[in-house]
């Protein structure tokens, strides 16, 4: 029976005590250099924001600097797994062999995957909300709890891990010799360590058995003392020389790696240095926005909600006073507290501002966003039903009752049109629910200034309403143009609901419709009255 080294034991009873606790720890060392490079690039660095932050990222490159990659050989969990499928793969009789000139050439593409994240997904957000990162799935089904759901095996992110699941039964570190980007920052770093691999060219004889057992497939028998950047020390040539004729002194670079893992895992876990609740500190201020802003359409009240993120079950009570969501506290969550907290204090904050749950994931943490969004949804769902479902009945009442009176009305319309035009060919009148053929336009007051638009009527009835300009923000207004106009054509009066989340925009949209058409309007806006002075007949 073949000897097991007793350094290989150690690596395996390692790597299993990382797996098990720490399972994503290299995502979140990745995660917390995007996450440093685009707060100074986006000048929104706050230094006790990112403490946390810098304490791992200084303590693994430390570590990588002093000893080279024991983090790649010893704690990563997505090394490990790899370690466990090659182990499979040979088992298959079918054997892939990269040639030694192949695979120099092949282990730059990870320099242009990191070029990618840093520019695209960091810099340009290119890949937007969709699950396009191998880690992030393995992230997920790293736990018992995420075997809930295979969906995120039929993501980009997920045939990506299945691909590199195949590549790692045929050619060891599979991922790590060609793909990973983090392994191409280490090994960068790695080049200029301080402690290193020596071999004894003198006694060394043609076996390249060390060449041959290399994981990452790196020609050991070209050097004597083994400084490559693509080392992982995982020390599988020092225990299979039989002549011990390459030899490194590994306890302190382990028990150093061990140690800056420790103190990686307490920031993980959340109990070195937490990542502040900005949210709490901005809830005053994010309450008298949100008041300002808009009328409230949701009805009294503390609902409580439900969605998934990263890990499992997110968990949120909502607060709903004078028609506004006023507070949403987070009940209990699975994910990690990193990404949860970022996710967290903008999401919660942006929900609250725009009175609305239609706002975009945090970069970097879209699982535990989506978690959150999803949760406050499934507790406002009942009262949104609740709101709309009175809308409508309001719209059908008042559909039927313009209806009833056009009705009544008619033949005296009819009697009066002559006289009616003889006033003003140009007025457009609101008498019975009738207004004046033509082409109209007006102005309203929105959030930023003036919005114009023109609408045209036909028949009597307001058949189309078209914006010209406006100065409001671009979300804001569209959302407001989209459901405004539709609600005005529909109940054929400028007497209809705000959109939430976006209620100065529509306010400025009824000003200018009213202007246009000659109605009394009163612009909460601004509280100014305003009638036909601004309308003009095309």
């Amino acid at each position: 029976m073949k000897k097991i080294s007793p350094i290989q034991i150690v690596r395996a009873v390692i790597q299993l005590i990382a797996f098990v606790t720490v399972p994503a720890l290299f995502i979140t060392i990745f995660s917390s250099i995007g996450g440093l490079i685009t707060s100074i690039a986006g000048g929104s660095f706050v230094f006790s924001d990112n403490i946390g932050r810098i304490i791992l990222i200084s303590g693994v490159f430390l570590i990588t600097l002093v000893w080279g990659r024991f983090f790649c050989g010893f704690i990563c969990s997505f090394g490990a797994m790899q370690d466990l499928l090659n182990s499979i793969g040979k088992l298959i009789p079918f054997k892939i062999k990269v040639p030694e000139k192949a695979d120099k050439w092949l282990k730059l593409l990870k320099y242009a995957v990191l070029a990618f994240v840093a520019v695209g997904v960091w810099g340009f957000s290119v890949t937007d909300d969709t699950v396009w990162s191998p880690w992030a799935v393995f992230g997920i089904y790293s736990y018992f709890s995420g075997w809930s759901s295979l969906k995120y095996f039929l993501t980009l992110g997920g045939v990506l891990l299945l691909l590199i699941i195949i590549g790692s039964l045929f050619i060891e570190r599979f991922f790590c010799r060609y793909l990973c980007p983090l392994g191409a920052l280490f090994s960068l770093v790695s080049r200029f360590r301080i402690y290193s691999l020596n071999r004894k060219p003198e006694k060394c004889g043609n076996c390249k058995l060390c060449t041959e057992k290399c994981s990452m497939g790196i020609p050991l028998y070209k050097y004597d003392e083994v400084r490559s950047g693509e080392c992982i020390n995982c020390m599988k040539c020092t225990s299979v020389c039989p002549n011990e004729n390459i030899s490194a002194d590994t306890l302190p670079a382990i028990s150093g790696t061990v140690a800056v893992t420790a103190v990686a895992g307490l920031y993980y876990a959340g109990v070195l240095t937490a990542v502040p609740d900005t949210a709490e500190e901005n809830k005053v201020q994010v309450q008298n926005i949100a008041e300002a802003e808009t009328n409230g359409i949701y009805t009294d009240g503390t609902y409580k909600g439900s969605g998934n993120g990263f890990r499992g079950k997110t968990e949120v009570t909502v607060t709903v006073e004078s028609g506004v969501i006023t507070d949403i506290t987070v009940d209990s969550y699975k994910d990690d507290k990193e990404f949860f907290q970022k996710a967290k204090s903008g999401v919660i904050a942006d929900i609250i501002k725009s009175q609305s749950t239609d706002v975009d994931a945090v970069s970097g943490a879209t699982f535990s966003s989506n978690g959150i969004i999803e949760a406050v949804k499934n507790a406002l769902g009942e009262e949104i039903s609740e709101v709309t479902e009175t809308a409508t009945e309001q719209s059908r009442k008042q559909k039927k009752h313009s209806e009833a009176t056009t009705e009544a009305v008619a033949p005296k319309a009819e009697t009066t049109t002559e006289s009616a035009t003889s006033d003003d060919n140009n007025i457009a009148s609101d008498t019975a629910g009738q207004y004046a053929d033509g082409v109209y336009t007006g102005t309203g007051n929105g959030f930023r200034g003036a919005t114009n638009v023109t609408v045209t009527v036909e028949n009597g009835e307001i058949t189309e309403i078209t914006v010209n300009s406006y100065s409001d923000d671009d979300k804001f207004f569209s959302r407001a143009e989209s459901g405004v106009i539709t609600s005005i054509i529909k109940s054929q009066s400028t007497d209809v609901d705000a959109v939430s989340g976006a209620t100065f925009s529509s306010n400025g949209i009824k000003e200018a419709v009213a202007d246009a058409l000659g109605i009394e309007f009163t612009n909460p806006n601004s509280t100014q009255q305003r009638g036909h002075g601004g309308r003009h007949s095309h």
